[in-house]
């Protein structure tokens, strides 16, 4: 605001809305603002010549939300109703302009908005309004763009997208934080009025139709969640600033500095992900190519997706080929439909080895111009379920990163045994409770032929809902992918085509709704809780001024440092040690279960058990013994993750636990001596973390039966991946050569079961010992984590106890040169706008 414009004119006019004898230093940009925003949505509200009790409530309430509700605003307020009302200050417009020209014009914005809320306060934008409206930003000279974006939006009409997201910027909250609290709540409430009604771009020209936006709709609810977060990220940067200026001044520890930009790193990397899965040949890509408006995935009749394809937005069309050895390589766009899938002949011939011997990891479509990539969600196209087991684990693991799962399932052949299956090893791997994020999305309706077959496939369907295994709203959808995306592509609409609408808004209101707001809330409350800890600092900062240092003492300040220093060194060399230590005892331990592993699968794989008979069905024998020693090895693996592997780390973590709280004692009793030398209060600001940081540790290293390793399941999961990685395909190959050639079908019938037993855990084994240094590497790392988090923990802590001294010692110098007042007054100044980030 343009102070300088508050002239003589100005002041008058205040005293007498007033009726007060006021000065230019009482006519604050608050008590202007407040004016003009009273004037103007009494404008409004009789600029019809109606009054109605929804404009009375709505005018209440916005003086409410923008915080005139301490003793001295309302008063203040009171005297201006009364003297706004009695003078028609909105009506008496050559007035008005002396109190409306000195607003900037993001405030001249900012009042405008509200008056446009105000405008459909009674459900309709009135023609008397809308030109009382115009007419006066017309002699502010307000961009007509931006009356007509505040206009459309709020009458629910179309709008220029670009020119509503200046509009945003304009009043984003951020800009006013230097003129107070009634500004900041002003725009926050308008923003978020905003926020909610976000529509795409209309009309902008387009050099070229697409064909999404007819599908997706406009994902105004994406769009609104891409604002919120915009708009939280400026919020970072603001208080990434206000840090870095009290790192500088030797107010806060750089270790805010970290804090900050992790959540700042957290947010921007921030991305929707939504997986499509099921059966081969239940039209996942089909449905893809729906969603996304174009026949990107290929579609065939038989199995085709031989990898995972993730769609995502970029600001040009590419594809980038990622591969199982960290490489990655740009390949022309026409290859991307060859590269996705596997060839027909690999697919007639159910030969899996293909997808085995792919070097591929997954391929990255990146697309400027799909709109539901656009607004943040990117698209997993998975191999087909119960296709080959490492297809299906591929599948599985990627569902742990995973927003929301679109479960395919053929209405001719609803929910399978096989898909079933599938559904209760997803539950059980989120701890076997109901699954909040899978939407079993029922294709090819247009296959059912009557209206009875439709209602007993939607009875079967929400079946899923009966026993248990899905839980929330609008979970089962009824669609044809086919003739979704025939519509879209032919700019028609069907039947079809609108229940894949609606399946889409509601995949989007649970995006936004249930995985969004938890994201914003999350970030709202870590930014609140760091701002508030910057404002503890800053109350530390401001008594330590007013403590009696004396220059003498620097000497012993600094041999606390130093002794801090040693004391982390020595915990590194308790952590080197004892990880050193561990990691020798768990692959000795490795190396000698392992060989009684095989004993124990050997001696006991003649209880096998089988329906199928060697003379009939060998492949399937051999297959179902395959299938048998996989399951034995992978539960005994586990047991030594969570046995073995525990009862090695658990005794070494309580010596390190012990080990470092001893050091973190004899730091903390080092503080408290010389907080009673000279008279510092190191120990009140150091101890109640000490005594966290020990509280957390002792919790640690004494867990529940499962140990450290609660660890086991996972750890298994995590190191024998390579190992259960076998290829049957490959074992039944060798298998059935051996039982060939050495006759051994001409055997007793016993004896054949257990020699193909015996060739099956042979060749098995085979595969098992070619990854033994694979399992051994992340054996070592798996532990080396385990410590070295350890390490992180107690390093920081004493980081940030060196970054104290340093800065008391700083504080110190400038106190000596008798800044204390200045300095004071700063920190106050700078708390104070730690503390109006926190009203916004």
């Amino acid at each position: 605001m343009n102070t300088q414009l508050i002239g003589s004119q100005a002041v008058k006019l205040l005293s007498k809305l007033t009726g007060q004898d006021l000065t230019v230093n009482d006519i604050t940009p608050q008590v202007v603002f407040m004016t003009d925003l009273i004037a103007l949505l009494k404008g409004v509200i009789h600029a019809d010549a109606k009054v109605s009790e929804d404009e009375i409530a709505h005018f209440k309430a916005t003086l409410g939300r923008i915080g005139l509700t301490n003793k001295q605003t309302v008063e203040i307020a009171k005297l201006l109703l009364s003297g706004i009302q009695k003078y028609k200050l909105h009506s008496t417009i050559d007035d008005f302009l002396i109190l409306l020209v000195p607003l900037s014009e993001a405030e001249k914005l900012l009042l405008f908005g509200l008056g446009y809320r105000m405008a459909i306060a009674d459900s309709s934008l009135d023609v008397s309004e809308s030109k009382y409206l115009r007419d006066l930003g017309k002699r502010l000279e307000i961009e007509s763009r931006y009356l007509d974006v505040l206009e459309s939006s709020f009458a629910g009409e179309s709008y220029n997208n670009k020119d509503f997201q200046e509009v945003c910027d304009l009043v984003d909250p951020a800009r006013f934080h230097d003129l107070g609290t009634v500004f900041v709540n002003a725009a926050d409430d308008l923003l978020s009025a905003l926020n909610k009604l976000v529509k795409t771009e209309i009309k902008e020209p387009q050099s070229e139709a697409s064909p999404t936006d007819s599908v997706s709709g406009e994902y105004q609810k994406l769009q609104g969640f891409q604002l919120q977060k915009q708009s939280l990220l400026k919020r970072i940067d603001h208080l990434s600033e206000l840090i870095d200026g009290g790192i500088k001044d030797s107010f806060l520890p750089v270790t805010f500095r970290d804090e900050i930009q992790a959540i700042k790193d957290k947010l921007e990397s921030q991305r929707f992900r939504v997986a499509v899965i099921g059966d081969f040949s239940q039209g996942k890509s089909t449905l893809l190519n729906a969603l996304l408006g174009e026949e990107i995935q290929p579609v065939r009749a038989i199995p085709c997706s031989g990898t995972l394809s993730v769609l995502k937005y970029g600001d040009r069309k590419r594809v980038v080929c990622r591969y199982r050895d960290g490489n990655e390589q740009e390949i022309p766009i026409e290859d991307y439909q060859k590269k996705a899938a596997i060839s027909k002949e690999a697919a007639l011939n159910n030969r899996s080895e293909e997808l085995l011997n792919s070097n591929i990891a997954e391929i990255v479509f990146e697309h400027p111009n799909l709109l539901l990539c656009r607004n943040g969600v990117e698209i997993v196209d998975s191999p087909g379920l119960n296709e080959h087991p490492d297809r299906t684990r591929v599948t599985e693991e990627l569902l742990e990163e995973t927003d929301a799962i679109l479960f395919m399932t053929n209405a001719n052949k609803l929910l399978t045994q096989g898909e079933r299956d599938i559904i209760t090893r997803i539950r059980e791997r989120e701890g076997d409770r109901p699954l909040e994020n899978l939407f079993l999305v029922v294709n090819f309706m247009d296959n059912l032929d009557s209206d009875e077959d439709r209602e007993d496939v939607q009875i079967a369907a929400n079946s899923i809902i009966k026993d248990g295994s899905v839980t929330g709203k609008d979970r089962i959808h009824f669609v044809s992918a086919k003739a979704a995306l025939k519509a879209t592509l032919s700019n028609t609409s069907n039947e079809y085509l609108v229940s894949f609408q609606n399946f889409t808004h509601t995949l989007e209101s649970f995006l936004t709704d249930e995985r969004g707001s938890v994201i914003l809330q999350s970030t709202t409350q870590k930014l609140n809780e760091l701002t508030h800890d910057c404002v503890n600092e800053l109350n530390t900062a401001t008594e330590s001024i007013n403590t009696n240092l004396a220059a003498s003492y620097e000497e012993e300040i600094l041999e606390q440092i130093g002794e801090a220093s040693g004391r982390f060194v020595t915990i590194r060399k308790m952590v080197e040690y004892l990880r050193s230590r561990t990691t020798e005892l768990a692959l000795t331990s490795w190396s000698e279960y392992k060989q009684e592993l095989k004993n124990q699968v050997l001696a006991g794989n003649k209880d096998w058990k089988t329906e199928h008979n060697p003379l009939f069905s060998r492949d399937a024998l051999i297959q179902d013994y395959v299938n048998q020693f996989s399951s034995i090895l992978q539960k005994k693996t586990t047991d030594w993750a969570t046995s073995n592997l525990s009862n090695i780390t658990n005794p070494k973590f309580v010596l390190l636990d012990a080990g470092i709280k001893e050091e973190l004692d004899a730091l903390n009793a080092s503080f408290a001596n010389l907080d009673q030398n000279i008279g510092t209060n190191f120990g009140d600001s150091f101890r109640p973390a000490f005594n966290s940081f020990n509280a957390s540790y002792v919790n640690i290293a004494l867990p529940a039966a499962g140990g450290v390793v609660g660890a086991g399941g996972a750890a298994a999961a995590f190191f024998m991946i390579p190992a259960l990685a076998l290829g049957p395909a490959i074992i039944i190959g060798v298998t059935a050569a051996a039982l060939l050639t050495g006759g051994t079908l001409m055997a007793a019938i016993a004896d054949t079961y257990y020699q193909i037993a015996n060739q099956v855990c042979e060749s098995g084994f085979q595969e098992f010992d070619k990854s033994e240094d694979d399992i051994r590497r992340k054996i070592e790392e798996f532990i080396s984590d385990l410590f070295m988090e350890r390490a992180e923990a107690a390093g920081n802590l004493i980081k940030q106890v060196i970054s104290e001294c340093e800065n008391r010692l700083e504080l110190e110098e400038i106190k000596q040169q008798e800044k204390g007042d200045r300095l004071r007054s700063l920190i106050s100044s700078k708390k104070q706008e730690f503390e109006n980030t926190l009203r916004r």
